[in-house]
């Protein structure tokens, strides 16, 4: 039989290790430049990036393009497609996302690209959208500043 001081101890170190797994959990994310969220949501090249507060299309397809060039290892000219349109997110309840893919199938692959029917617009609605990595990722803000002397 433990003794009451070994209980205690053996609770704080159980409390302790989920904290620490929780904390796991959140690291696997992937953070973008601009501070959005990305995490792989399962099959192949398919990932979901979460809205965050005052967030629009190109701060998420930022956050998309690099995911896919960081963590994926995608090249500039690879495409990326909208998987599942901006709604309420299948990970995280309080939160929208929209996910994301660089190996479409072929119903994604035949989705409208910008410039189609004169819309310019960048979109998180239609699914099979598609933009490349490296026009998504000019959406991104610089992070260093050049200096004019």
């Amino acid at each position: 039989m433990p003794i009451l001081g070994q209980r205690s101890l053996d609770m704080r170190v159980f409390g302790l290790s989920v904290i620490v797994s929780g904390c796991a959990c959140a690291a696997s994310a992937f953070t973008a430049v601009n501070g959005i969220n990305a995490f792989t949501e399962g099959g192949d090249a398919r990932f979901e990036v979460i809205s965050e507060r005052g967030a629009g299309p190109r701060e998420i397809w930022c956050a998309a393009a690099q995911y896919a060039r960081v963590v994926l290892g995608e090249a500039p000219n690879t495409r990326i497609y909208l998987a599942r349109a901006i709604g309420p997110s299948p990970q995280y309840d309080t939160k929208n996302s929209a996910s994301f893919t660089t190996r479409p199938d072929s119903t994604l692959a035949s989705g409208p690209r910008p410039g189609d029917g004169g819309n310019y617009s960048v979109s998180l609605k239609t699914t099979g959208y598609s933009l490349r990595l490296a026009h998504a990722e000019g959406f991104c803000p610089r992070i260093i500043e050049e200096w004019i002397d």
